[in-house]
């Protein structure tokens, strides 16, 4: 069977995202043929390539794919464990329709699971990744650096693990969102507030910004032999800083940790090494969702059609009404 043409959206250039008609090819063994029903937008991702911000990695230029958080509905299958009306959960980029390896699907939703919320389980998985990473304990004094989607998860995911969190952001939804999940939040104006409230500092700090500015304040505030978890990327698409990102009154009296946190392993070894793996984590929030345990709603600022994608990205980059992220709704062209 033909999989017949999918639209795919591309980034071309910084600002200027386009659908593609492409074919989808003859469907393979092992494979299952997908319609999406919604893919979320993972807003730090995906923005800095639409405004033309360094990239991650060298290679990577454009044009360029976007996206990785779909839902999508199972049509055709030559795979023994998926049959058509299967929904399942992948990393397949903004599309309306593909072809995929059965191995590649993350998680089969359940028949009662909101495909809308369930497509942003991989952002909550960012931030659990931060906490497991940086060793959060009950008990943990946390700091979180930016309140956008990334900063709110971890602060969820934190508070789950039974951290003490505090927050710092300008933004006053974000603010209100992250007190509802049990953060103390902090303007960026309030460094001496926020110090005396630390105390003996953070014994996390998770940095899900860009700034050199809260890259200070990330140091500032840390603890002795404290963790500075980065999901974000310091002096992304600015220029160098006036002080010294590692000034040795901060990183070699603290005797601090820095780290990088937005990676973990795709599955288990067969050993067993691997235990807390993107297929289990993932797993296991969908269940704290289902739960009512996490909230995504909170994330989700809006849903657009598929098509409309473009202006998804302009009203993100303008923060129009404190938006977070929103989901596409691939349903009209399925």
């Amino acid at each position: 069977m033909s999989g017949g043409e999918a639209d795919v959206v591309w980034l071309d250039s910084p600002g200027v995202a386009i659908l593609r008609s492409e074919p989808v090819g003859e469907l393979q063994e092992g494979e299952v043929l997908c319609d999406t029903m919604v893919s979320a937008i993972s807003p730090g991702t995906e923005i800095a390539a639409y405004q033309g911000l360094p990239p991650l990695r060298p290679s990577v230029g454009y044009p360029r794919l976007q996206g990785y958080c779909n839902v999508a509905r199972v049509v055709d299958s030559k795979a023994q464990d998926l049959a058509p009306g299967d929904r399942v959960l992948s990393f397949m980029s903004h599309r309306s329709r593909f072809r995929l390896p059965s191995g590649d699907v993350l998680f089969k939703l359940p028949e009662d699971a909101d495909a809308g919320v369930t497509a942003c389980a991989y952002l909550y998985h960012l931030g659990y990744n931060a906490v497991l990473r940086s060793g959060v304990k009950a008990g943990s004094r946390v700091l979180v650096i930016g309140l956008g989607v990334l900063g709110l998860t971890s602060i969820a995911m934190a508070r789950i693990a039974g951290a003490d969190v505090f927050a710092v952001t300008n933004q006053s939804q974000p603010a209100a969102i992250a007190s509802n999940l049990g953060a103390r939040v902090f303007d960026r104006s309030g460094r001496t507030v926020l110090a005396e409230a630390l105390g003996a500092g953070a014994d996390v700090v998770i940095s899900t910004v860009n700034g050199w500015e809260d890259w200070r304040l990330a140091l500032e505030m840390a603890a002795q032999n404290g963790m500075i978890a980065c999901l974000g990327f310091p002096g992304r698409g600015e220029a160098l800083p006036s002080f010294n990102p590692f000034d040795s009154q901060y990183f070699y009296m603290k005797q601090l940790r820095i780290e990088a946190v937005g990676a973990s392993p795709e599955t288990d070894d067969s050993r067993g090494f691997l235990r807390f793996n993107e297929r289990e984590n993932i797993r296991w929030i969908i269940s704290l969702i289902a739960a009512g345990r996490l909230d995504p709603r909170q994330l989700i600022s809006g849903v657009y059609a598929g098509q409309e994608i473009a202006r998804a990205y302009e009203d993100l980059a303008a923060r129009k009404g404190a938006s977070l992220t929103y989901l596409l709704d691939w349903s009209a062209r399925a």
